[in-house]
């Protein structure tokens, strides 16, 4: 019996984060660095992108859920901090992800709890807003109809369109996604053998999230100490 391993989704995942982090470089330490902002917007479609294929391989979406709204719970304070924002002002991405999991799980089973996240949406200021749970919505919808996917993804950023122009630029993560698609980024198999996920692998990129916004808020204030020192 084949099992296999998925090394292009570890490959999208190295590419959301990167990009992610080269937003968050743009966004905290080089506000004028505009390259940085427009490189990440990369990053958001690709990890709603991961969260569906997440949703589908999971075996327990409650679990799934639990496991991304804690890191939503302990990313908050590094987020405020590196953000400048008051705690509860703006919510982290993982509060985003974690009300996309809800919608699109729920979107057939029981379309009253799918509405709560964008309702949530609305009244909470989660990062990315309503715009993010419709864009994992498209993401959920692109993995059966892909055409039909792209389209809305479209559609979707030109609605948005006249809120954040930049944000348009996240269409450019399709043909990395269609890639992935269409089986070219690769998968590794092996015979009779049980495959199991590294743990640290798994929890590398949640914790990644916390660690790196605490690491730029100890890089902005740090001058703040020094500079009386000299």
């Amino acid at each position: 019996m084949e099992k296999s391993v998925d090394l292009g989704r570890d490959v999208l995942k190295w590419i959301a984060v990167v990009t992610m982090t080269l937003d968050h470089t743009g966004a905290i330490l080089l506000p004028d660095v505009n390259i940085l902002r427009v490189i990440g917007r990369l990053s958001f479609p690709l990890f709603s992108y991961l969260l569906v294929l997440g949703l589908e391989s999971t075996r327990n979406a409650r679990s799934y859920f639990s496991r991304l709204f804690l890191f939503a719970l302990i990313s908050q304070i590094p987020f405020y901090l590196a953000l400048g924002v008051q705690p509860l002002e703006h919510l982290n991405i993982f509060f985003t992800l974690s009300s996309g999991l809800v919608f699109i799980h729920f979107h057939r089973k029981n379309p009253l709890i799918a509405l709560l996240p964008l309702l949530a949406s609305i009244v909470l200021r989660f990062d990315y807003g309503i715009y993010g749970i419709m864009l994992i919505g498209c993401m959920y919808l692109l993995r059966s109809d892909t055409e039909l996917g792209v389209i809305l993804v479209f559609l979707l950023n030109l609605l948005f369109l006249p809120v954040s122009s930049v944000q348009f630029l996240s269409v450019l993560a399709l043909p990395i996604i269609l890639v992935y698609e269409k089986g070219y980024l690769g998968t590794a198999w092996r015979s009779n053998a049980r495959i199991t996920y590294p743990t640290w692998k798994k929890y590398f990129f949640y914790l990644y999230y916390p660690l790196h916004l605490a690491m730029f808020y100890a890089l902005k204030v740090i001058p703040t100490f020094v500079m009386p020192l000299f």
